[in-house]
């Protein structure tokens, strides 16, 4: 521990770099190998990270500078460069690179030394690092025909790219003066680059830069992003990460944080048209339908975590404005692609209106629950509902599956305890409908089952709903064949 304890206290007086250094030049080899020990020092006690004071920070950005100003030199002389030169310029970048995760080490739950990078001038030189580390690898992968040798530069440069990325997301929580100067620097080149990057884990850090960066309504970096044309293809890039079984963590963060700064229409309008806009949908009903994680409910707190209602609104308009595309796919026509986003929205609508207590807007929406109910008429009329044996035996058909089950889940989760709902239904002739819908359907599995249920919140406490079922005449029993076929004996 003494040992490391005096290492660390050589770099503070630069020792390797600056005045009081030995040499003109840095053992980059040397220094790598105390960087490595410093590491795993950093990261076991809080009391090691809470030795890094202004003059420790000056040090290491002196020698960050002196790193990059090496590697330069040698990167910018590729083609003459000798064995020896090749390893000095490896080591050097591995080096760049520890010296970056000890800079991230250090600032971990000290506030102290996020602002003391900050006032150094660190910030920029990690900025720096990143452009800077892009465009070696960027060079080398260029020349690498000609000089295998560079090949080898570029997952070291990916390495010290991760490490600043990771640092700059550290030194931006919280702190909207970096968040900035970051966006300033990075928006919107950097940003694209990266994320449209090859390096899985390089993407995913980027996301969580951006999420800083746009998670907070007020942001400017927010409006920037949702405004340009640059923006907008970062943002179809962070929903395009999102897709499963691929999907990045921060990515998804990324966009959970847009749609909970209430940028949910906007992101939607950004993908609409592109195949990002059903993993947009996919990302809002994982949102809605499961219980936030801790982290989340660290990051957005317990009130933000929540999808914004109007997101919701927005949605059944618009599935009120594309509900021909329901009807069509429903009674077996043909259909654009538009219409598998449009029965995406129905599917989560029905999970929606059951969530009384979080959404009950949407819920108590008179204009919606008359949409659905004249959809499920309409679809009805075009092809009323009937027992079929040989499609019962056959089982579901795709496109069709689940649309008239999802609408009457709709109007029975829309009418329970709501008198006005429950009349409504009955003055449009749902009611007729969803009796008609009573029976065993091979194209439409439970929807007998959500039928009867949707009765019950239909007749619950609802005389004039009541008197229709009374009135209804029994028209004969199923065939003890049929009875057989659907496994009743």
């Amino acid at each position: 521990m003494v040992d490391i304890e005096r290492q660390f206290d050589r770099i503070r007086r630069g020792v390797w770099v600056g005045p009081q250094a030995a040499k003109p030049y840095v053992e980059w080899n040397d220094l790598s190998r105390v960087l490595t020990e410093l590491l795993k020092w950093t990261k076991s006690t809080a009391e090691s990270r809470e030795r890094f004071d202004e003059v420790m920070y000056n040090s290491l950005k002196l020698l960050l500078e002196r790193a990059n100003k090496d590697v330069r030199e040698k990167v910018d002389n590729v083609s003459n460069l000798t064995q020896r030169e090749v390893d000095i310029v490896s080591v050097t970048i591995i080096a760049t690179a520890n010296l970056v995760r000890l800079l991230r080490n250090s600032v971990v739950n000290i506030a102290r030394n996020q602002f003391l990078q900050v006032k150094t001038g660190l910030l920029d030189t990690i900025l720096d690092c990143i452009c800077f580390y892009h465009e070696v690898g960027v060079k080398c992968n260029r020349v690498k025909h000609k000089y295998p040798y560079a090949l080898t530069y570029t997952p070291l440069c990916v390495e010290v790219i991760r490490a600043s990325l990771q640092l700059t997301t550290n030194l931006c929580v919280g702190n909207q003066a970096v968040q900035g100067a970051v966006w300033k620097r990075l928006f919107p080149s950097m940003f694209t680059i990266l994320i449209d990057g090859i390096d899985k884990q390089s993407r995913n850090y980027v996301c969580s830069v951006l999420f800083n960066c746009t998670a907070w309504n007020g942001s400017q970096s927010l409006q920037q992003l949702i405004s340009t044309d640059e923006g907008k293809a970062i943002i179809r890039s962070g929903v395009g990460l999102c897709e499963q079984p691929n999907c990045l963590e921060w990515a998804q963060l990324f966009i959970e944080g847009l749609i909970c700064a209430e940028r949910f229409i906007q992101v939607y309008e950004i993908c609409e048209g592109s195949p990002q806009l059903l993993t947009l949908l996919e990302i809002l009903e994982e949102k809605i339908t499961t219980s936030p994680t801790p982290m989340k409910k660290e990051l957005f707190g317990e009130i933000e975590s929540a999808v914004p209602v109007t997101a919701l609104l927005f949605l059944a308009k618009t599935m009120a404005q594309n509900r021909q595309h329901i009807i069509d796919m429903a009674t077996g026509k043909e259909v654009d692609e538009g219409a598998a986003v449009t029965v995406r929205i129905l599917h989560m609508l029905a999970d929606v209106t059951g969530l009384f207590e979080q959404y009950d807007r949407i819920a108590a929406n008179t204009p919606f629950l008359e949409c659905a109910v004249k959809i499920l008429n309409e679809i009805n009329s075009v092809e009323p509902i009937k027992f079929d044996r040989e499609k019962y035996e056959a089982g579901p058909e795709g496109g069709k599956f689940a649309i008239r089950k999802e609408l009457i889940r709709i109007i029975s989760n829309m009418c329970c305890k709501r008198k006005n709902h429950q009349d409504k239904v009955r003055h449009l002739g749902g009611i007729q409908t969803i009796l008609s819908h009573c029976i065993l359907d091979g194209n439409n599995p439970y929807i007998m089952e959500w039928s009867i249920f949707a009765l019950r919140m239909l007749l619950d406490g609802n005389e004039e709903n009541q008197e229709i079922v009374k009135g209804l005449k029994t028209l004969g029993k199923v065939s003890e064949l049929d009875a057989r076929k659907i496994g009743v004996s």
